[in-house]
């Protein structure tokens, strides 16, 4: 079993002078069961990095104390939400030995367990789970947890009526948990997922199920960075694109492009992924990734010896993120839109778009 995970500062939180307030753990908990945890400090809580630390540690704790080996997808269940309810009651005891709120140890807590082949979740708040089948297909398993408002999140103290538990029916490659700044900005990013029209913008619960596939692979696929033999420091690389620091960007795209490349070649052959990746025309991932200023926490498990099939080539290839771009303005700007007429682009355009450097705004 591939695994790792990371919790990074954000670029907010550096400026601000704050903690990182994400937390997360990943390891054996039984002979090939493994467990992974994420946790995200609510920002207005003022306590929230102890809370997010506290939820993962718990958590872990009661799930290595009460999980078995053999244990039934039901009884995996069980103890998730029994541990969930564990690490509740612990922080509620250390806020009340400290004399504090509730309000200010808030967190988010999200966890799977995984033998490399099932895998039974836990979730509370507004990170995400998603998981790359045997099939080749990400998905993802939970949906961020909102207050009425839709901007709001349901932290853990919400109880056990907010949370959501649930088992995959079909067998998994590999497993991902995220916080939201990562969901929203790079695995699952909003232009990926706009309504359709402008009576939708106001549906706060409208489903959102288009995964990027461009970074899903980068983080999921083994032979893209952890099974890559390229790679003499595959976790070095994870750590320095999740840090977002791209001193020499165009490097730091090539160098993505390669380890996106090696994840292709592995499932379709070398012709096949160079026609995958030369469809990625414009740094969107690297951009996403720069962009977010929040805490950045990942955490994977990836069974390299699973058998994953091929889908159709085309499944891979990049978005078209001009017409999205525009669909995006039109839902924006209506009556300017219509008024648009269809651009020309100029070969300095097309020659920054071959480079990886087209629709960056500043």
């Amino acid at each position: 079993m591939l695994s790792y995970g990371f919790s990074i500062r954000g670029k907010a939180h550096i400026a601000a002078g704050v903690v990182c307030q994400d937390a997360n753990s990943y390891g054996e908990v039984a002979p090939g069961l493994y467990i992974a945890i994420a946790a995200d400090g609510v920002g207005s809580a003022l306590h929230s990095d102890i809370a997010s630390a506290m939820a993962v540690e718990k958590l872990e704790e009661y799930v290595r104390q009460n999980i078995s080996q053999r244990s039934s997808s039901e009884e995996r269940k069980s103890c998730l939400k029994a541990g969930f309810r564990y690490a509740e009651k612990c922080i509620e005891a250390y806020v009340q030995d400290c004399g504090e709120q509730m309000k200010d140890y808030d967190t988010t807590l999200h966890a799977v367990l995984y033998d490399g082949k099932r895998v039974v979740y836990g979730h509370a708040g507004d990170g995400g789970i998603l998981v790359r089948t045997n099939q080749g297909r990400t998905y993802e398993l939970t949906s961020p947890q909102k207050g009425p408002d839709g901007v709001s999140v349901m932290p853990l103290r919400a109880g056990d009526s907010s949370w959501e538990f649930g088992d995959y029916h079909e067998e998994v490659a590999a497993v991902m948990l995220v916080t939201d700044g990562m969901l929203e900005q790079v695995i699952m990013p909003h232009l990926l997922n706009l309504p359709a029209n402008r009576e939708e913008i106001q549906a706060t619960y409208r489903h959102k199920d288009h995964v990027y596939l461009s970074a899903t692979e980068f983080f999921m696929n083994p032979y893209s960075v952890m099974g890559n033999r390229r790679l003499d420091d595959p976790l070095g690389v994870y750590q320095y694109f999740l840090a977002g620091e791209f001193q020499e960007p165009e490097k730091a795209w090539q160098g993505y492009l390669s380890c996106l490349k090696s994840g292709y070649r592995n499932l379709y052959g070398s012709k096949k992924a160079e026609e995958i990746i030369q469809t990625l025309t414009a740094s969107v991932p690297l951009w996403n990734i720069e962009d977010t200023t929040d805490d950045k926490t990942v955490v994977c498990l990836i069974n390299e010896g699973a058998s994953v099939y091929k889908p159709p080539v085309s499944y891979f290839m990049e978005p078209d993120w001009v017409r999205l771009r525009k669909h995006y303005e039109s839902l924006l700007y209506p009556a300017e839109t219509d008024m648009v007429q269809e651009e020309t682009v100029s070969e300095e355009e097309m020659t920054q778009k071959r480079k990886g450097l087209f629709f960056k705004k500043r």
